[in-house]
């Protein structure tokens, strides 16, 4: 499952509980998945968290908060993986 359907498939899951979810579904649908996109809806989820009408809503809406935060940070771990693979392939190149 990419970023992108794991985003879809949490914000279905807070539609029953919070109006915003569905339109940024549609936004997420629409465009580009990247780190500022993901900010702006872990930003939202916690201001939903704020404005919650029950306590049974708060806690559905941090559960899915945390999994977007580590979402983040799975993302942030593979960036650095990443530049470490290309650090190590610069070195080899180098020692040719």
């Amino acid at each position: 499952m990419t970023q992108k359907e794991y985003l879809i498939k949490i914000l279905e899951q807070l539609e029953p509980i919070w109006s915003l979810a569905r339109w940024l579904k549609i936004l997420v649908n629409g465009w580009h998945l990247d780190n500022n996109l993901l900010e702006v809806l872990i930003e939202a989820v916690q201001g939903a968290i704020h404005t919650a009408k029950t306590d049974m809503d708060k806690k559905k809406l941090q559960k899915w908060l945390d999994a977007l935060q580590r979402m983040r940070e799975m993302e942030e771990e593979a960036r650095k993986k990443e530049q470490e693979d290309l650090n190590e392939l610069d070195k080899m190149l180098e020692e040719i």
